[in-house]
């Protein structure tokens, strides 16, 4: 499936002769059967006569290149009258207004899709009207709910807006995931940040250590306190002992020195 755009000025290819014959000028549309009749060919050189091709005559459409088989069958128009009659209908979907049977707008045909292999209309991007209020108003209609493609306007059937999917659908729910995902890192970040910077006292010379006892410092020179201690942290120094009863024990086992008195 293709938007009718991608098929202007596409290269055109004969496979048999391996030639390239012009490229696509124009799409040739039949409101009747709702496809493409033919293809209008912008041929190499300088041609007077308006040529076509068939678009059963089309092999493949590709990205790059239309195919056909042999090059005969690009034709003038005046030799198949009713291709020729659909080409003087000047019927164009892009750009008509699109209304339902009820007489409700829709709004204006934006694009239209084609089934490369047929040629078949398969839906249409319709903007403005009563998708104003929808995301950036754009919205496809399958190609089953037109009644009829005319040179004025594209008629629906009636409740047939019930039946409009909007076209941003899949970006929108994209960009819900996006900002889901983004405030979740937000959110883990400034967690990250609140744990890194904990609350630290200054150090306050005019506390005095008493005798035998050093205040507790961190790597920066600052005052380890209960409040800037991991719960965890707090419990292990309340459970283990003292710098002062350590240099106590020590002192009471060090023996006596020898002295003149204890020899004598």
């Amino acid at each position: 499936m293709k938007p009718s755009r991608k098929f202007l000025s596409l290269p055109i290819v004969s496979l048999s002769e391996g030639q390239h014959i012009g490229y696509v000028k124009s799409l040739v549309i039949d409101a009747r059967t709702k496809s493409l009749a033919a293809l209008v060919v912008d041929l190499k050189g300088f041609f007077k006569d308006q040529r076509i091709i068939p678009y059963g005559k089309v092999i493949s459409v590709g990205d790059d290149a239309i195919t056909i088989d042999k090059g005969a069958h690009v034709e003038k128009s005046a030799n198949l009258p009713e291709i020729l009659s659909l080409i003087k209908e000047k019927l164009s979907i892009i750009g008509t207004r699109v209304i339902t049977q009820s007489g409700k707008t829709l709004g204006v045909a934006e694009e239209y899709f084609i089934e490369s292999e047929t040629g078949r209309i398969t839906q249409i991007q319709i903007s403005g009207g009563k998708l104003e209020g929808l995301l950036n108003g754009k919205a496809i209609l399958q190609a089953e709910y037109i009644s009829t493609i005319g040179q004025d306007v594209i008629v629906t059937e009636k409740g047939s807006e019930t039946h409009l999917v909007t076209a941003d659908k899949g970006l929108s729910d994209s960009f819900k995931s996006l900002v889901h995902s983004t405030s979740h890192l937000a959110s883990e970040t400034t967690h990250s940040f609140g744990k890194y910077f904990k609350k630290k006292e200054p150090l306050d010379f005019a506390q005095e250590p008493r005798e035998g006892e050093s205040l507790p410092l961190d790597q920066d020179g600052v005052i380890v306190t209960e409040s800037t201690l991991e719960p965890s942290e707090t419990t292990e120094i309340a459970s283990s002992p003292s710098a002062s009863a350590s240099e106590e024990d020590s002192s009471s086992s060090a023996p006596n020195p020898i002295t003149k008195e204890n020899l004598v």
